[in-house]
């Protein structure tokens, strides 16, 4: 019986360490060497411009726009997918996430990566934590590099590779961003400069907002390297808040990316209805309001007519 006891307890260990044999786990402390990444500053938004329902802009909304909080915070995370390739042209996929410290940007240790439960293998996209790229007798395994890197939040991936985006009415939404880079000369380091995917709308205390449409990116598969963009089919309807809030969507009606009507309701009933101006001269698609800023007013109580601006 004791035997069977030590023989039970010795099949537990032996389960629970395998989980931390994820590919590419180990570092590398050895002479291989793991890929060199480099990540920019957290991106500014763009002053957007509002117009009223009258056809006039509404310049107001460009003089309080301020950017001075963009910056990443400890504990965020950007997931990479990356393509090596070798010197006979074949290409191997990993997948991997890189952590913000504070102060630097790092690999996931082995026990953050085994606290998400990754899934060592997503269809074909293999995890490599810390993406070493050659072996310990100095022989290269990979020339070149390609990478796709996501910034959705800190949500961690299903057992399938999608990660869920906080949809805008989620009181959650984040701002979504990509990058990507690629590198011949793997000792060189890749530099990942990331943009939006989507505006901010920036919201007064007091206020609710309707949308009829809008678009957001609602998942990031890291099985394929891809954002899923979503046109919601809900209208946007956001009761009133005590404090500003920001939300992050885009404020289009289709896919085409004539913009959708934002309509401004204060406490009490006065509503204002404004259209957002894209960041381009012609509207050709929703990536038009990529990075763009709208900072809906605080118009006050007044004695403006409801749906007279």
């Amino acid at each position: 019986m004791i035997r069977n006891i030590f023989l039970l307890m010795l099949s537990a260990l032996c389960a629970w360490s395998c989980t931390d044999n994820l590919p590419g786990d180990e570092a590398p402390t050895d002479d291989r060497h793991s890929l060199n990444i480099t990540v920019g500053p957290k991106p500014a938004f763009t002053d957007g411009t509002l117009t009223r329902a009258d056809g006039t802009t509404l310049p107001e909304t460009r003089a309080v726009q301020t950017d001075e909080g963009m910056k990443w915070e400890e504990g965020d995370l950007v997931w990479l997918y990356v393509e090596f390739t070798n010197d006979t042209n074949e290409t191997t996929i990993h997948y991997s996430a890189l952590k913000y410290a504070g102060t630097t940007w790092r690999h996931l240790t082995g026990d953050e990566a085994n606290s998400l439960e990754l899934n060592p293998n997503l269809n074909g996209a293999t995890f490599n934590r810390t993406l070493i790229y050659d072996q310990a007798d100095g022989s290269t395994q990979y020339v070149e590099a390609r990478i796709r890197a996501f910034y959705a939040g800190n949500s961690k991936p299903d057992a399938n590779g999608l990660i869920t985006i906080p949809a805008p009415y989620s009181g959650s939404s984040v701002p979504v961003m990509e990058a990507g880079s690629g590198v011949a000369d793997l000792s060189q380091p890749l530099t990942l400069n990331f943009t939006y995917r989507c505006s901010r709308m920036r919201i007064p205390a007091d206020y609710s907002v309707q949308m009829k449409n809008y678009r957001y990116y609602a998942i990031c598969n890291l099985a394929g390297g891809i954002l899923n963009i979503k046109t919601d089919a809900i209208p946007l309807d956001l009761p009133a808040a005590d404090a500003p809030r920001d939300i992050f969507l885009l404020p289009v009606a289709d896919v085409q990316g004539p913009p959708a009507t934002i309509t401004l309701t204060r406490s009490g009933g006065a509503t204002w209805t404004f259209t957002p101006r894209p960041g381009t001269a012609t509207t050709t698609s929703a990536t038009d309001y990529y990075g763009q800023a709208y900072t809906l007013p605080d118009l006050g109580n007044g004695n403006v007519t409801p749906g007279g601006m």
